[in-house]
């Protein structure tokens, strides 16, 4: 079967939920009417649309006799969108909330999410409480499937977007069918609270079981209402909302206990779509480095961004945003999907229209580029999908104050800060969960496991292999100590590979990294010594593990007098709590080593997540130069003369005897704002930004497109090297090689 969202790239998404007293609900979506927005929304270059059927509060739009329907809808807002939108040609998608409703406390409050403490959690974003339906339950099966089936008959979708699913399945519950089915498949009780902090989570293996438990329900439930539409219409496409990220992993579970680690691809889902700015935040680098994990699923994807500054808006920001945001989604091969808010009568607001056809029509006359065009891969982080929802989270786990210490942290913040460092660096780069890593090593140029704390033992068997077999390796911090389902390893299962054994953790939580002469030199400010926040190792290293640079201990006088070396004995010492470098070198903090015909490096730290919290350039400087070691810029596929905020990604595409790269540019220049939302609304062009790319032979054409300029270039025998005309917003560097 035909995928259509492969090549459809301008969707529409018509966000619409409705309390209960909202009165007026479709009011003014009269037939005529219906067909009057349909038209201008095919005028606006709009492809598919995706209309509400079914929302968080739990109303339908179109009468049903399963559900609620809206008690002030005013006709079938559902039905006739569809209808006007067939008519003139534009795919329909149903929009379908899961896991949330005001209605199920007085109708089946059995059905309910239930806190440790007894209370009844609101759902989604909803203000009520007793609003989050417990997928444990029998909601699915009497409820929810029926009512799947209906909108699928009534409506005869294109596809189905589920909402509330996945992402409302996670948290905890202890209703009574979370209790009696965790005691029938595992024979025990669920854990008590509190749950234990993100730095003690490792140590306590009944709450482990319980997450995986607990996560292993998503899987199950995205095959159950997969199969409820396919059971009535085969060729409807399906996707659930926020599956299928590298932080959203789901496990495979058999009779509640854990097997292994799904990936996308495993899901059964038709195409993977997200709305990944549910507030505000930086939509450019989100887009980014989530669409550079999701183009190696081999699944079709998009993102959502939106008209409005929030979710349930109705402000409009400026389309030079907009154009920017979904520049970024062409080039790591996303296809775009812009989010309105209707009124409540129905009505759409006709001036976002206005600007969305001339942001479509930029779309669209770029988006014959990436039409069969795939992600080039070069450099890879391993985004180990245990290791985004398991343990501690990144940096500074303790001994820092004030606003420094309470910064928001992450477990993602190491595969995110690796990502961050690469894109500033203009070296192509994408994000692998273990096991497509697995399957595309060797196409890697190099590997960057940033302490990915949770692993498979197989994935570390492959990198043992890829590296014997040439490649090039770098690890940090306490990568692998743990096994993919939580269990704390007895052995280093990274040493015979590094050459450097784990011991234990260092006592102090800051370490400063002092360089060897070799890398001090090749380094501007190689004779300061990097302060590291966050864990490091105690090593045990080989004759052949060379080191680069030494782990240099915090002042010994910031320890208690009399004491010993735990938190209790630390003082603080200047205002954030950082100490100065005290004079004994602690452990090796860089080494490289010679494995069969490669390299690997190992990192004493987690470099890259400070680099993502504190993007300083000392750590940037360092992280440079052991990329440099292993990787030499002369030897990369892409390596790039331009600004730390322009972004690079490289596709290609096979056919017709020949191959084509495309080199996108985006010109990211955010404005200074305090708020949460990122606004680029003037942007100024970039002069004198040089290419130059590795292609396996020599071009016969270099182009700027979508203007079809040919563009000046030098080659020296196995690199082409381009200077790139005026970057306003977005261009694309197209590379034609010669057929053979």
């Amino acid at each position: 079967m035909s995928n259509w969202m492969d090549e459809t790239y301008r969707k529409l998404h018509l966000d619409n939920h409705q309390p209960d007293w909202m009165r007026g609900v479709a009011a003014a979506l009269t037939e005529e009417e219906a067909k009057r927005l349909a038209e201008m929304l095919k005028d606006a270059g709009v492809q598919a649309v995706e209309l509400f059927a079914y929302d968080h509060y739990g109303h339908t739009f179109y009468p049903s006799d399963v559900a609620v329907t809206h008690p002030h809808l005013e006709g079938d807002y559902t039905g006739r969108m569809s209808r006007a939108l067939k008519e003139v040609g534009i795919r329909t998608i149903l929009y379908m909330n899961v896991f949330s409703s005001v209605h199920m406390r007085r109708l089946h409050p059995e059905w309910l999410r239930v806190a440790e403490d007894g209370s009844l959690p609101r759902g989604a974003w909803l203000p009520q409480e007793a609003s989050h339906i417990c997928v444990a339950s029998d909601f699915l099966e009497r409820f929810y499937v029926p009512l799947v089936q209906e909108a699928v008959r009534k409506h005869e979708p294109d596809a189905i977007w589920f909402d509330g699913g996945s992402w409302l399945i996670e948290q905890p519950c202890y209703c009574e069918s979370c209790r009696k089915l965790y005691r029938e498949q595992l024979g025990e009780e669920v854990p008590r609270g509190p749950m234990p902090e993100p730095d003690k989570e490792l140590d306590a293996p009944e709450w482990i079981q319980w997450r995986l438990w607990r996560r292993g329900m998503i899987a199950p439930y995205i095959a159950r209402v997969t199969a409820a539409v396919k059971e009535v219409s085969p060729n409807t496409l399906v996707a659930d909302n926020n599956s299928g990220k590298y932080f959203m992993g789901f496990p495979l579970t058999e009779n509640g206990r854990f097997v292994r680690w799904l990936t996308p691809r495993e899901l059964g889902v038709d195409w993977l779509s997200c709305d990944p700015v549910h507030f505000g935040a930086n939509h450019e680098m989100i887009f980014s480095r989530e669409g550079r994990y999701q183009s190696t699923t081999g699944l079709p994807f998009d993102y959502m961004n939106e008209r409005f500054h929030g979710w349930g808006e109705w402000q409009m920001r400026s389309p030079i945003d907009w154009k920017l945001e979904l520049a970024t989604n062409l080039a790591i091969g996303a296809k775009c999907f812009f989010a309105d808010n209707p009124y409540v009568d129905g009505r759409l607001e006709p001036a976002v229209y206005k600007d969305l056809k001339d942001v479509y029509a930029f779309v669209q006359e770029r988006e014959t580029y990436s039409r069969g065009a795939q992600a080039v891969p070069e450099v890879a982080v391993l985004a180990s999908l245990p290791s985004q929802l398991l343990g501690p989270t990144a940096g500074a786990e303790w001994g820092r104050d004030g606003e420094w210490g309470r910064v928001s942290r992450s477990r993602t913040d190491r595969v995110d800060g690796a990502s961050l460092l690469l894109t500033e660096m203009g070296i192509q780069h994408l994000i692998y969960d273990e096991a497509t890593l697995r399957e595309q090593l060797h196409r890697q140029a190099l590997v960057i496991v940033a302490d990915q704390m949770l692993l498979e033992a197989e994935t570390v068997a492959a990198l043992e292999r890829y590296v014997a077999d040439g490649g090039r390796l770098i690890v940090t911090g306490r990568s692998g100590l743990w096994s993919e389902s939580g269990e704390k390893r007895d052995e280093d299962v990274f040493a015979p590979l590094l050459g450097v054994k784990r011991t234990g953790l260092q006592p102090a939580p800051i370490h400063y990294w002092q360089a060897e002469e070799s890398l001090r030199e090749r380094m501007p400010h190689g004779e300061v010594k990097l302060q590291v926040w966050g864990a490091a190792m105690q090593l045990e290293t080989a004759p052949d593990a060379a080191t680069l640079a030494a782990l240099i201990g915090p002042n010994e006088h910031t320890w208690r007098p009399g004491g010993g070396r735990t938190r209790s004995d630390w003082r603080q010492y200047t205002t954030v709590g950082a100490a100065p470098a005290g004079e004994l070198a602690v452990a090796p903090a860089i080494t490289v080593r010679n494995y069969g015909r490669g390299r690997a490096m190992y990192l004493n730290g987690e470099p890259f997540a400070l680099y993502y919290l504190e993007g300083h350039r000392l750590t940037r400087e360092w992280l440079s130069v052991c990329l440099e070691e292993l990787y030499p810029a002369r030897d990369r596929m892409l390596s790039a003369r331009k600004p730390y905020h322009v972004e690079l990604a490289v596709q290609e595409r096979l056919g017709d005897g020949k191959r084509e790269l495309f080199v996108h540019a985006l010109n990211y220049f955010a404005q200074k704002r305090s708020g949460y939302l990122i606004h680029n609304e003037q942007i100024p062009p970039i002069d004198g930004i040089e290419l130059t790319i590795r292609t396996d032979r020599k071009p016969s054409g270099i182009f700027s497109e979508p203007e079809g300029t040919p563009l000046e270039w030098t080659w020296d025998g196995e690199r082409a090297t381009v200077k790139l005309p005026r970057l306003e917003l977005h261009a694309i560097v197209r590379i034609v090689e010669q057929a053979m």
